[in-house]
């Protein structure tokens, strides 16, 4: 599928042709000759079209470069509106143009800027789509939206998760989202899953995968490589009986058409929680939070799980300010080709309830406004708070705009059962002064306890 702008780029200037060169009164022809004005216009994922207008007939010239790309076409004949077509351009790429007319090729002072086309590929990888959670009606949500930051536009129930289910674990893994486990519910009545169904967006289908060894709900997971592990959560209704205790459930989609799991136990502990805040950075899972099987209380404390050595870290990482569970978590990435790819790497926690439950889902909640986030790399292993945000939430999700550097937090409860639809952002240019800002733009659909996803990361 292409996609073609609707906004044609044009750019438009003018010489003047002074008064002592005018052909009739003096000069020469090749001297006088000038581009009146140039626009560019068609723009697709891999072509454009250069209108240009000279001051008489001449011969057209066009140069377009980009990246990796330069190239010089002629229109043969003498013309004074020239219009050549650019072909083999690659998709959201930026481009400049410079039309000539006559032989002595005298172009534009500047170059034409134009920017091709995005592919549905491209708009899929750098958007953000929100999987699951909990609905106004206090159901599963089947239906999956994706946000694109760079056009500001949302696009809904694009596909529906063949089996609802809350409190699973979702992740974006080589480019597909995968729903593993959780709760489904039927009659008002919750069942605990070993699902695995997985969406692929640029082929827009749905495969299920062979079910997870063991059921597992409110548990934490991490792509690393070309494995997905699920740690924590409990594998039952009750928390204070099913819980995950240090055992390491490890996936390997494409092994077979079914995949492959198994699991394992850690040479560790790991938190024995449910509801823990977490992200994957540099082959390690990192949570936070979460509450405590036994009583369901909320904590602070931090750890993180290597798969290649199968162990938690040795040093002790830092608590998060404020003891909660159902926190959004992020972890901040840039790569080499990202707009800002010196940024250090951070991990982001926002929202939560401190209140204590031993319920799962949650039947009592105290959110909490707190926004908190700690760097990466180097020595530092503290948290730092930065913005409160504008209300208190619970288990909302949260996600990055790698393009612009701006954190994106969707959703969250108010109260127990009361989703929101509100989207806010903040930038990272400075993430511990800037403020949160509600954006006009809301979620097609209010959802707490859901996932935000991005599958370029």
């Amino acid at each position: 599928m292409k996609i073609t702008l609707s906004i044609i780029t044009i750019l438009i200037t003018a010489f003047f042709i002074s008064c002592s060169q005018n052909p009739i009164t003096g000069g020469t022809f090749k001297d006088e000759i000038k581009v009146e004005w140039a626009g560019v216009g068609g723009i697709t994922e891999t072509s454009a079209i250069v209108t240009w207008k000279c001051s008489f007939e001449a011969v057209g010239f066009l140069h377009t470069s980009g990246s990796n790309f330069s190239r010089l076409d002629t229109t043969i004949l003498k013309s004074e509106i020239h219009a050549l077509p650019v072909s083999g351009l690659i998709n959201n790429q930026n481009y400049q143009a410079i039309p000539s007319c006559g032989a002595s090729e005298q172009g534009l002072s500047f170059p034409i800027g134009f920017k091709t086309a995005s592919s549905l590929k491209t708009i899929y990888e750098r958007s953000i789509w929100i999987v699951g959670g909990t609905g106004v009606d206090n159901n599963p949500i089947g239906p999956i939206d994706y946000y694109d930051p760079i056009t500001n536009t949302w696009s809904q129930a694009v596909t529906s998760i063949p089996t609802p289910r809350v409190n699973a674990q979702i992740v974006s893994h080589n480019g597909k989202i995968f729903i593993i486990g959780g709760m489904t519910k039927s009659g008002g009545t919750y069942s605990v899953s070993r699902i695995v169904e997985t969406y692929d967006p640029i082929a827009g289908t749905w495969q299920q995968y062979d079910d997870i060894p063991n059921t597992v709900q409110g548990g934490i997971v991490g792509s690393i490589g070309e494995e997905i592990f699920v740690i924590g959560g409990t594998t039952s209704l009750d928390m204070t009986t099913g819980t995950v205790l240090n055992t390491v459930y490890q996936f390997r989609p494409d092994v077979t058409n079914g995949g492959n799991w198994s699991n394992y136990t850690s040479s560790t502990s790991i938190f024995g929680r449910i509801d823990m805040s977490a992200c994957t950075y540099s082959g390690s899972i990192i949570y936070s939070g979460g509450r405590f099987y036994q009583d369901g209380l909320a904590y602070a404390t931090t750890d993180a799980y290597t798969p290649s050595l199968n162990s938690t870290t040795g040093k002790i990482e830092a608590s998060i300010s404020l003891a909660r569970h159902g926190a959004a978590a992020s972890c901040y990435r840039p790569k080499q080709t990202d707009r800002y790819n010196t940024d250090p790497p951070i991990y982001f926690i926002a929202g939560g309830s401190t209140g204590t439950n031993i319920s799962q889902p949650v039947t009592s909640i105290t959110p909490s406004n707190r926004f908190e986030f700690m760097g990466l790399t180097g020595s530092s292993n503290l948290f730092t708070t930065g913005s409160n945000l504008p209300e208190n939430l619970y288990a909302p999700a949260m996600e990055i705009d790698y393009e612009n550097r701006i954190l994106y937090l969707f959703g969250g409860a108010t109260s127990i059962n009361l989703p929101t639809n509100k989207v806010r952002t903040l930038n990272l240019d400075n993430p511990g002064s800037n403020s949160w800002v509600e954006l006009p733009s809301l979620m097609p659909r209010a959802r707490f306890g859901h996932q935000a996803i991005i599958l370029n990361r």
